[in-house]
């Protein structure tokens, strides 16, 4: 964070509902580092398990969740805490922590690059801070309310210039979007992960995405993000995104659409269920 001017954040996050110091963001970024450390370094030999949804997930993930949350549990005591492996834990509670130790588990196990540690909070039903960790790449994309969004010390654009049409414009979508979908767009790219997806969005890479079947500890990490560099989050059939509904860790039921406008009404056209 070197080149981030500490007294303008500061300044900045006075207004933030996060009420979370620079210092402790630093100690997240520190934790998910060596979190995704604990990946790179054992990934050849995990043990992998299958879910009830023949979704798998790694010893590995146990072992990172076991680092993340009880730093979570003694700086946050007044959070809520929600975790792909182990799903709600404590009361109902206004803020909470989402969770996700690796997502793109499937990548990571197949040795590719574009997975990460995704870690987010939700205050009042709104996406209030952000972290996703690339461990491979050394990406770290992080933001929130009161403190803008970055992708290390650079921060990430608020508008971009190319649209659809532009040569090097995609599409980031579901590696099973073709099965469930028809695209009348011909730059289509899968990268395994929901959350290096609207990363990509966030950083103007691709112009948009398509989710589906994600849960909030996909997207907690990346909704401040989104929300900061002015990317909008909607249903498929219209309607803005709202993580409220599902701080129980309940699957989110309908696809989501990520752009900007006005590509996003846009790419609603071009996208049609089967």
């Amino acid at each position: 964070m070197s080149s981030i001017d500490p007294p303008a954040l500061l300044r900045r996050q006075t207004q933030t509902v996060t009420s979370i110091s620079l210092s402790t963001i630093s100690d997240i970024q520190k934790l998910l580092r060596a979190a995704g450390e604990i990946a790179l370094a054992r990934r050849a030999t995990a043990q992998v398990h299958l879910k009830s949804d023949m979704t798998p997930f790694t010893d590995i993930e146990l072992d990172m969740e076991a680092l993340i949350l009880p730093f979570l549990r003694e700086r946050f005591p007044d959070y809520q805490i929600l975790s792909e492996e182990n799903g709600t834990q404590g009361p109902v509670k206004p803020a909470v922590w989402a969770l996700d130790p690796i997502d793109g588990t499937k990548i990571f196990l197949n040795g590719l690059p574009t997975w990460g540690v995704s870690l987010g909070s939700i205050v009042n039903g709104q996406p209030a801070l952000g972290f996703f960790y690339m461990p491979v790449t050394h990406d770290f994309y992080w933001g929130g309310e009161g403190f803008g969004a970055f992708l290390n010390d650079t921060p990430l654009p608020v508008e971009i210039e190319h649209g659809l049409d532009d040569p090097l414009s995609f599409l980031a979508i579901p590696a099973n979007g073709h099965r469930h979908f028809e695209f009348d767009y011909p730059h289509l790219r899968c990268f395994g992960s929901t959350a290096a997806h609207c990363c990509y969005v966030a950083q103007g890479a691709a112009t948009g995405a398509l989710l589906r079947r994600v849960n909030l500890w996909d997207l907690a990490g990346v909704l401040p993000i989104l929300s900061q560099t002015g990317v909008q989050v909607e249903y498929y059939s219209q309607g803005a995104f709202s993580p409220e509904p599902y701080l129980n860790g309940g699957k989110i039921k309908e696809e989501i659409l990520v752009a900007r406008e006005p590509i996003l009404g846009k790419m609603r056209t071009l996208i049609h269920r089967k």
